[in-house]
């Protein structure tokens, strides 16, 4: 009989070998669900010492009462929205992210877009598969050297971004109020009006929080150059929906590539975004590939390791906990 209990209360992945290699030497059993409902997290978790979740929620109260042997929950992902941390922590439980196991994909997925953005390779593509082999509908066309890109929070990501971009010439400025210093080569910290002002492509790289959501609204897009692009890979709610559909649509801004809308999937084809030839959207893939999942999984049970062996997981979202 197993030593410990590891649950997934949901998973993507097509099996859990990753974890199940890393756990099953230390004496845990790890079980798989795919959980509809509080009371089938709670059926399978009684056991638990830890709980690794993606997208069921929520991780809160009720489960935390019924298991009283869970110490750690670990979300396959960056974000914890899915995990009522106050809660954890009044219960003593450990609160773990992953937050770099896809940090390549999404600068790549990142630079794509405003690669695509910039050289309308996707409206060319569409146009040219339809007959019509002209430049008329790409006009006008900047060249990339000597543009300036705005970030929208300079954390990890963003930085693979900065370095990127910096072979194409072009100028690199962010705001970020928990930076106070230029911490890329080339890069300046500016204040968020600024950056609005100056940049001809603004790139969303913060997290969705009481503070940044609806952090770009009518009222900043007005700031912004008409020839300006906005380019999201981080949250939805960043973006107020309704205001940047509006903004595109009476050429306020000249374009947007979305991984992340607000309050979705699904967009539908009669979606306003669907009908704009200036819009790329993707379906939320910035942060994928099959070494990004593997390396999801890998981190997550590791985090579940530590805590087994009694070390301090590394991406502890509240170590207040300790304390306790």
């Amino acid at each position: 009989m197993a030593k410990y209990k590891v649950v997934v209360t949901d998973y993507i992945f097509p099996n859990l070998d990753p974890e199940k290699k890393i756990l099953e030497p230390l004496g845990a059993e790890v079980l798989g669900g795919r959980c509809q409902s509080i009371e089938e997290v709670i059926s399978i978790s009684k056991e638990a010492l830890g709980i690794l979740n993606t997208y069921f929620k929520p991780i809160g109260q009720e489960i935390f009462q019924a298991c009283s042997k869970l110490k750690v929950v670990v979300r396959y992902g960056i974000g914890v929205d899915t995990i009522d941390i106050p809660a954890a922590t009044r219960h003593g439980i450990m609160v773990v992210n992953v937050p770099d196991y896809c940090q390549e994909e999404v600068a790549d997925h990142t630079t794509g877009l405003l690669l695509a953005l910039a050289r309308k390779i996707v409206l060319s593509n569409k146009r040219v598969k339809s007959g019509e082999w002209d430049l008329s509908y790409l006009k006008p066309l900047a060249r990339l050297k000597g543009q300036t890109v705005g970030f929208l929070g300079f954390g990890r990501i963003a930085r693979l971004v900065a370095k990127r971009l910096t072979s194409f010439g072009m100028n690199l400025i962010f705001y970020d109020p928990y930076i106070q210093e230029n911490v890329v080569e080339n890069a300046s910290n500016v204040t968020l009006e600024e950056a609005l002002r100056q940049g001809d492509f603004l790139l969303i790289h913060t997290p969705e929080t009481e503070e940044t959501r609806h952090l770009l609204n009518r009222e900043r897009f007005a700031l912004m150059k008409r020839t300006a692009c906005i380019i999201n890979t981080a949250r939805g709610g960043v973006i107020e929906t309704s205001a940047l559909i509006e903004s595109l649509q009476s050429g306020r801004l000249a374009g947007a590539a979305l991984d992340v809308i607000e309050g979705i999937p699904p967009i539908t084809p009669d979606h306003p975004l669907s009908q704009m030839d200036n819009v790329i959207l993707t379906p939320h893939s910035a942060f994928y590939s099959e070494d990004s999942m593997i390396n999801l999984q890998v981190k997550a049970a590791q985090e579940v390791a530590r805590v087994i062996s009694g070390e301090r997981p590394l991406s502890l979202m509240n170590p207040e906990v300790l304390e306790r």
